[in-house]
Formats: structure tokens, C-alpha cells, sequence
């Protein structure tokens, strides 16, 4: 147990030096954020940015299949090039290193959304239904962006690919929810992509549907119990995919 703090610890500190690629995670979302907030909005909530409350919470999921790809570099330098050897001759497997940087990755990522969500609700007004029900969808959604990236790197044996396949799923997930980058219409397909289809459609109505926002951003009659309805299948979601992971893993024999 010990080591795998210790080594948790190490990828952590790799993660916190990369400045350069931390900063770039949290302006863009920041920056796309203050964006919308300058966009026209009814003033239905008294003292808070309709259109910056809109945009947090699909920023801070959305972000989260950025940051999962955080350790995808340094698992490949350690296990697959500069440092390979070096690792394989000691008396760890790869499963050694491979779940620290994992939890690393996952602890990280949080971080980066809970600055992101802070800076929103401190500086742009945005509101938050309920804190309690943001920081589940958070725990959840980077999560699951972490297994995501976990399994791109076994499935993937070049870095090349596995970014280019990181930046599909990140891109992706903000393209099929339909929410502030490519409006997709308005048909069964549509709407289903919408409302469950990807992780920014269940986490950020979860969080909207928590507070005061369930009858003014979606338009909707209210479902009690919509935003635990959402949080489940995501749970769900993320069940399957660290199942998946592991049975991957096996099959790869790491």
C-alpha cells in the first residue's frame, strides 16, 4: 500500500509540473464559460448569469474527457518507451504502475473541475442547484473519463493514436450532447442525445434539474428525482466501463 501511494504521489507531482497543459485546462473552459455569460439572457434567477449557469457544468464534464488523457504521455513514456526496460526489470508488474497513475489521474482531473466550477460560481455568477449533487456528477464523470483514457492506453500501442483517440471522445461527447458547440435539431435522435445520450446530457441536467434551473433551461415538466435518475445511469456507465477495463486489462495481460 505504500507503494502505491508513493507512486500515486510521483505521477501526481509529474501532472502538477505540466503547467503549461494544466493552465490550457482550465482557461479554455474558464474562458468559454465567461463567453456565454456575455450572451443575452432573461433574468429569471435574480443575481445569477442564466447563460454562465448554463455553460459550468457543461464545461466542467465536458473538460473531464481532456483531462482523463492527462497520464496517457507518461504511462506510454514509462511502460512502452523511454523508460520500459528500465520498469520491467524491477519486480512490479505494469499493473504496479498502471493503477497509481490511474488514481493520480482521477484525483487530478477533480481538481481541475472543482477550480473550474469555483471560478464560475465566485466570478460569473453562475448557479448551482445543488453542490452536493455537482460534486457526485463530478466524482462520476471523471471517473469514468479516466477509465475511458485507461482503456484507450491498452487497447492503443502508440501515443499518436491514443491522443488522436482521446481528442475524438472529448470532441465527440461535446458534439453528440448538442449543447454549445453544434445544434443538432430537433428529432427523436436528437433529443434522445440530448437528454441521456452522452455524459454532459446526464450530468449537467442532473446538476440543472437539483435546483431552480429544471424549469427554465430545458423547458420541461419537472420528474422528481430526475437528477438521481441521471447520476444512476452514469454510475451505471462508469460500472461498465472499469468492468470493461479490467477485463481488457486481463486479456492483455497487464
Amino acid at each position: 500500500m505504500s507503494n502505491f501511494f508513493l507512486i500515486m504521489g510521483h505521477y501526481f507531482k509529474k501532472f502538477f509540473r505540466d503547467y503549461k497543459e494544466n493552465m490550457l485546462l482550465l482557461i479554455i473552459p474558464i474562458g468559454l464559460t465567461i463567453v456565454y455569460s456575455f450572451f443575452d439572457a432573461p433574468d429569471i434567477l435574480y443575481g445569477y448569469n442564466l447563460q454562465a449557469s448554463f455553460a459550468m457544468p457543461i464545461m466542467v464534464i465536458g473538460f473531464q474527457f481532456f483531462n482523463g488523457g492527462i497520464m496517457l504521455p507518461y504511462l506510454y513514456n514509462d511502460l512502452r518507451e523511454d523508460m520500459r526496460w528500465r520498469l520491467r526489470a524491477t519486480p512490479h508488474s505494469a499493473l504496479t504502475f498502471i493503477v497509481p497513475a490511474f488514481a493520480a489521474n482521477w484525483v487530478f482531473s477533480i481538481i481541475l473541475g472543482i477550480v473550474v466550477a469555483a471560478i464560475a460560481v465566485s466570478f460569473l455568477n453562475a448557479y448551482v442547484g445543488s453542490f452536493f449533487i455537482l460534486g457526485i456528477v463530478l466524482l462520476l464523470t471523471s471517473l469514468m473519463a479516466s477509465f475511458v483514457s485507461m482503456l484507450i492506453f491498452l487497447l492503443s500501442k502508440k501515443i499518436k493514436t491514443a491522443n488522436a483517440l482521446g481528442y475524438v471522445v472529448a470532441f465527440g461527447h461535446f458534439i453528440l450532447s448538442g449543447m454549445l458547440v453544434v445544434p443538432l435539431g430537433d428529432n427523436v435522435i436528437a433529443r434522445f442525445l440530448m437528454t441521456y445520450g452522452t455524459p454532459i446530457s446526464l450530468g449537467s441536467r442532473a446538476i440543472s434539474y437539483s435546483g431552480a434551473l429544471r424549469n427554465v433551461t430545458f423547458g420541461e415538466p419537472f420528474v422528481p428525482g430526475q437528477d438521481w435518475i441521471n447520476i444512476g445511469i452514469l454510475a451505471a456507465i462508469t460500472a461498465v466501463l472499469a468492468i470493461t477495463s479490467i477485463i481488457v486489462g486481463k486479456v492483455k495481460k497487464i
